[in-house]
């Protein structure tokens, strides 16, 4: 994700500008050099709150199938291979999910 970095002084000397800025990309307001917060278009922030009830979801879902396999005896020992496997697995998953945002 692009972010543009300016100064509050900057943001509040050329608002229309800034407010343009944030309309295609998050705009990082800085103050003495230091970061002090981001601007994001609503259209950002909608897909950002779209994508986290997403995992919410999809933990939630884990989260039910995983107590059901529990109570039904169908157990995976937890172990470093299963470790790493997960690990790939959520990697995966993850690249795959950025590359769809970025087409949207």
């Amino acid at each position: 994700m692009n972010m543009k970095t300016i100064s509050a002084k900057e943001a509040k000397n050329s608002f229309g500008s800034f407010i343009d800025s944030a309309q295609r990309e998050p705009v990082m307001i800085t103050k003495r050099d230091r970061p002090i917060g981001i601007f994001f278009s609503m259209q950002d922030v909608e897909s950002l709150i779209q994508v986290g009830d997403a995992f919410k979801k999809e933990i939630n879902d884990g989260i039910l199938l995983g107590i059901a396999d529990s109570e039904a005896g169908r157990v995976i020992p937890f172990d470093t291979s299963f470790a790493e496997n997960l690990k790939m697995e959520l990697r995966t998953r993850l690249a795959h999910k950025k590359q769809v945002n970025e087409n949207l």
